[in-house]
């Protein structure tokens, strides 16, 4: 009987057995992924085998010689997801984030290292990681420097599979700049020979930490890992390993350094023979006109004592820019021309127009506004002409400047104070505008707890709600358009091709609501303006007129350019609307002042102070049952570029 039940023991047991010894034995097997194209961290080689630093690390640890390795080649993409799944057990060359961490658990770092941009040679204006504001970056998918792109407004991503093939997008134009591993990219153009066409730049994202991933949980692993790690330090394997794979590729940056110092020594060299020819003329100059003053000294007593009496500055120079006659005021506002130190017009005021005034001749004299460069701040207004001698002859110029300092700050404080008087008007208004939105959100909140299962209140809720919120937006969006201070860039536009652009963005709705458009000729004029910024003011205006003309039998816009000075051009807008009374033309462009039950009130308010930017007008006419015309005026383009010139 003991026998029998020792038998049927050992049957019970017995398939239990084997399974256990099984699962063992394949514990002993180590899945180990890699970046099947991530040159010289991890790759393929031409033998099918893997091959890189990352490989050659686990290859010479002997804490994993009891594992029977398998190396699996995948895309960086595939890594992430087989380990995540299980199908894998050690992913090498793993960048650490915090993210990652939650997923995995993470060995010692080996390895600390900073993504590198790749950019054209040609391309100097990418010096901090902002700069990709409006670039093409090509990287990697599934890359952890795609969180670093994230932050960049404007920034765009072109995602590839690979590293090289990221960079194969940068060299054939798709892309503007490369974000990536530094070894990998001097690999790729040291295999390319485009080591002179392209720059690396680091040092613009912080470093990452490169360490071996296992599954979440394997402590085991992550010992065995970090022992092997310590190891290899410690017998100088690891040096030799980074000195075998990276350093022959950390030589392109020294290379690069080595050519950047004889660059600048070759600078150096230019910089101190015009710094010596510099000195050698100021020396013939100065030279000069001590000759010149010793003759005219007594022609010039009493010219120099009258002009002397001036409060403003004014000098005279000849055709070669050398100082004639200079007052103490003059000498006084530049300070740097005292006993003739600076004895040339080109070296004190080198922003001046002066070729242009002595190619003006006679009777013509050129004025504007500039900041002196000798950081006091000063703001002057200068008055330059060409000045002849009793002959006839052009001799030179003569030069008149005010020190405006005073009057610039007075204006600054009273335009400082008329801005903080409009604050107080947009922020009465945006109160009064956003509290609206805010009770029916407040309402269907209150209510949200007592009539959660009332079908009817939830419709209501997803209807209202969401059109509240977007109203609010509406009411941000337009309030920053009001704050934001954007440069102008102001060139030559022809005002008909704007209008038209502006009729084609509105082309379906101007169809649909059979409203007749009439674009008079005259209206291929060129104008000097910002582009965008007038294109703002057409669109509001056009939307004003459209919605306007929304209840109207017959419904024309016209535009048409009417007769004015010979410096400007007015554009005149009119719809067959109902009109507008005299008494809202009054706060027509008052900021939050609106008839419309949707309106923000802010339209016309930013169409008039773009137009005074331009230092153009707009206006109004209208009257109940004849419609509304708004009036905008610009100067010509021709004389607008002559005087910013100027």
């Amino acid at each position: 009987m003991a026998v029998l039940l020792a038998l049927f023991t050992l049957i019970l047991c017995w398939p239990q057995a084997a399974p256990a010894e099984a699962q063992a034995q394949e514990e002993r097997i180590l899945r180990v992924g890699f970046d099947k194209r991530l040159p010289p961290l991890s790759y393929v080689d031409k033998n099918g085998e893997a091959a890189g630093f990352d490989i050659e690390l686990i290859r010479s640890m002997d804490s994993l010689r009891g594992y029977q390795i398998e190396y699996v080649p995948l895309e960086w993409e595939e890594t992430v997801t087989w380990l995540t799944e299980g199908k894998l057990d050690l992913v090498v060359g793993m960048k650490y984030t915090s993210t990652r961490d939650t997923l995995f658990d993470f060995s010692d770092s080996y390895l600390t290292a900073a993504d590198a941009l790749v950019v054209p040679a040609a391309i100097r204006d990418i010096s901090a990681i902002n700069d990709l504001r409006g670039k093409v970056v090509a990287i990697q998918r599934d890359d952890a420097g795609i969180a670093q792109l994230e932050n960049i407004r404007g920034g765009k991503r072109l995602v590839a599979f690979s590293q090289p093939d990221a960079l194969e997008m940068l060299f054939l134009g798709r892309a503007d700049v490369f974000l990536g591993n530094r070894w990998t990219a001097e690999y790729v153009l040291a295999g390319t020979g485009r080591q002179q066409d392209y720059r690396i730049r680091t040092g613009l994202i912080p470093p990452s930490d490169y360490a071996f991933a296992v599954r979440e949980g394997n402590y085991e692993l992550v010992n065995k890992l970090n022992e092997g790690l310590a190891q290899l330090h410690h017998n100088g394997m690891y040096e030799q390993l980074y000195s075998r794979h990276l350093e022959p590729y950390s030589a392109l940056a020294i290379d690069w350094w080595r050519k950047l110092v004889y660059g600048l020594l070759i600078v150096m060299g230019i910089v101190v023979i015009v710094l010596a020819g510099s000195f050698f003329w100021n020396n013939r100059l100065q030279k000069a006109v001590r000759r010149q003053t010793a003759a005219l000294a007594d022609s010039f007593a009493f010219q120099t004592t009258v002009l002397n009496s001036v409060d403003n500055g004014i000098l005279s120079f000849d055709r070669e820019g050398r100082i004639t006659l200079i007052n103490h005021a003059a000498q006084k506002l530049l300070g740097q021309m005292e006993k003739a130190a600076q004895p040339s017009v080109w070296d004190c005021l080198p922003q001046l127009p002066i070729r242009q005034a002595l190619h003006m001749g006679d009777g013509h004299m050129l004025e504007g506004e500039l900041h002196l460069g000798d950081g006091s701040g000063r703001i002057v207004h200068y008055y330059l002409a060409a000045l002849t001698n009793g002959a006839g002859q052009q001799v030179g110029g003569i030069l008149c400047l005010q020190d405006r300092t005073e009057q610039k700050h007075l204006q600054a404080r009273l335009i400082a104070q008329e801005k903080m008087r409009a604050l107080g008007e947009l922020v009465a208004g945006i109160a009064h505008e956003i509290r609206n939105p805010l009770t029916a959100i407040k309402t269907f909140a209150e209510l949200l707890p007592k009539k959660l299962n009332d079908e009817r209140f939830r419709r209501e809720l997803v209807e209202h709600v969401p059109e509240e919120v977007a109203r609010m937006n509406r009411i941000i969006e337009d309030l920053l358009d009001y704050s934001r201070e954007k440069p102008m860039q102001r060139k030559r536009e022809n005002l008909q091709e704007l209008v038209q652009s502006v009729l084609g963005l509105f082309a379906k709705r101007i169809e649909s609501e059979r409203i007749r458009v009439t674009v008079e000729p005259g209206l291929a004029v060129d104008v000097f303006v910002d582009r965008d910024r007038i294109k703002q003011v057409l669109i509001n205006l056009l939307l004003n007129a459209i919605e306007a003309m929304a209840y109207s039998e017959h419904k024309r816009l016209t535009f048409s350019v009417l007769p004015t000075e010979a410096h400007t051009v007015c554009l005149a807008i009119a719809d067959s609307g109902p009109g507008i009374g005299e008494q809202e033309q009054l706060h027509l462009f008052q900021p939050f002042y609106t008839t419309k039950s949707q309106g923000i009130g802010l339209g016309l308010y930013l169409s008039q102070k773009i137009m005074r930017e331009h230092g153009g007008e707009i206006d109004v006419r209208s009257a109940p049952g004849t419609g509304t015309t708004f009036f905008l005026t610009f100067a010509k383009g021709g004389i607008c570029d002559e005087h910013f010139n100027h």
